[in-house]
C-alpha cells in the first residue's frame, strides 16, 4: 500500500534508484520488526515514513565520496591522462523531465474543483489516509472515497485529453 510513497520519499531523498529500492526494502523490513512498538493512536503513514526518512538520512550521512585525482600520471612517465567519473544523481535531462511532469501534475491538480482538489492535496501530497482525511474535512468517509475517486477520473480524462 506504501511501495510507492515510500519509494518516491527515498528517490528524492539519495537521488539514486538502486539506492532508493534498498531502503524501500529496508523501510518495510525495519517496520515489520517494530510493528509491535507502534502506537495506533498515532497514523501509521507517518510512522513509516519516519522510519523512512531516518533510513534515508542515515544512508546519505554514511556514503562516503573518496576524493579521487582527475588527473593520473603512468609510473614512470611525465604524461598525464584524465579520469572520466560518472555523476550517480540524476542527469540534467532527467531532473528537466522529473521537473516539468511535476510542473505538470500541480497545474493538473490545481485545476480540480476546490472539493476535489482538497482530497487530492491531502491524500497524495500530505499522505493521509481515507480516514484522516475524513476527520480533517469533517467528511463522511465514503463521501472522501467518492471524491477521491472523482478527481483520479478527471485527472486521468484530462492528461488522455492531452495526449490525443
Amino acid at each position: 500500500m506504501y511501495q510507492a510513497q515510500v519509494y518516491s520519499l527515498a528517490l528524492r531523498m539519495v537521488r539514486r534508484a538502486e539506492d532508493a529500492e534498498d531502503l524501500t526494502q529496508e523501510t518495510f523490513v525495519r517496520m515489520f520488526r517494530a510493528l509491535s512498538r507502534y502506537d495506533p493512536e498515532r497514523s501509521f503513514a507517518a510512522w513509516l515514513f519516519t522510519i523512512a526518512s531516518r533510513l534515508c538520512i542515515d544512508h546519505i550521512r554514511r556514503r562516503k565520496v573518496n576524493p579521487i585525482s582527475l588527473t593520473q600520471r603512468e609510473r614512470d612517465s611525465d604524461e598525464e591522462y584524465q579520469i572520466e567519473v560518472e555523476d550517480p544523481g540524476l542527469k540534467p535531462d532527467e531532473v528537466a523531465t522529473h521537473a516539468e511532469e511535476e510542473r505538470r501534475t500541480a497545474d493538473l491538480i490545481a485545476g480540480l474543483p476546490p472539493h476535489y482538489r482538497i482530497v487530492v492535496v491531502l491524500r497524495h501530497q500530505q499522505d493521509l489516509s481515507y480516514e484522516e482525511i475524513a476527520e480533517a474535512l469533517n467528511l463522511p468517509l465514503g463521501t472522501v472515497k467518492a471524491r477521491i475517486h472523482r478527481a483520479r477520473a478527471l485527472l486521468k480524462a484530462r492528461i488522455e485529453g492531452e495526449t490525443s
